[in-house]
């Protein structure tokens, strides 16, 4: 049985490499959700992807998900421009966040679907403005949720982390894992 990743990110293609290298990557072009509490976004929105995907591939598990970063209630989507980029960076400055994903597998032929949602907390130092400016100017915030990728530059920014990093990079592997066996694939 081969897992459809619908998605088109490096970084979850990188991420599900590391526990198998039986995958293929259809991404989905559902839209993402963008209403409603966080939490419930990031579901609708891995199971939109999931099920955009599934129709072709019946034999398969689709994999999709979805993740945004929150603070104070806000979602912060990816950014639009630099400028945005670096207005999300000032607000993440200093403070406490948090990162959610969510996970939808399906496995059409069987009518089977498991979804979670796994949050991280992330906690930034104070940045510079000058500091600001270095990140953006490596151009890694462009397609990340939150203006910013955890295993690039901005880690220089991350003063602790609580719960899955691989979430925070878009896959949190560990439920992935959980979720996979619950549907009787051992990896």
């Amino acid at each position: 049985m081969t897992i459809i990743l619908a998605s088109n990110s490096p970084r979850r293609q990188e991420l599900l490499a590391r526990i198998t290298s039986d995958f293929v990557v259809i991404p989905s072009g559902a839209k993402e959700v963008e209403a409603g509490p966080a939490r419930d976004r990031v579901l609708l929105s891995s199971r939109a992807k999931a099920h955009a995907v599934a129709q072709p591939r019946v034999e398969d598990i689709v994999l999709g998900a979805d993740t945004v970063v929150v603070l104070d209630e806000h979602v912060l989507g990816k950014p639009v421009s630099r400028n945005d980029a670096a207005d999300m960076l000032r607000l993440l400055s200093g403070r406490a966040h948090s990162v959610l994903t969510g996970v939808t597998l399906w496995d059409a032929a069987r009518d089977i679907e498991r979804s979670a949602c796994v949050e991280t907390t992330v906690r930034f130092r104070a940045m510079t403005e000058e500091e600001i400016d270095w990140y953006l100017d490596g151009d890694e915030y462009s397609d990340k949720a939150g203006a910013y990728g955890i295993q690039g530059r901005a880690a220089v920014f991350i003063e602790s982390i609580t719960g899955e990093y691989t979430n925070v990079m878009g896959l949190p592997l560990c439920e992935l894992g959980r979720l996979l066996r619950e549907m009787g694939v051992i990896f």
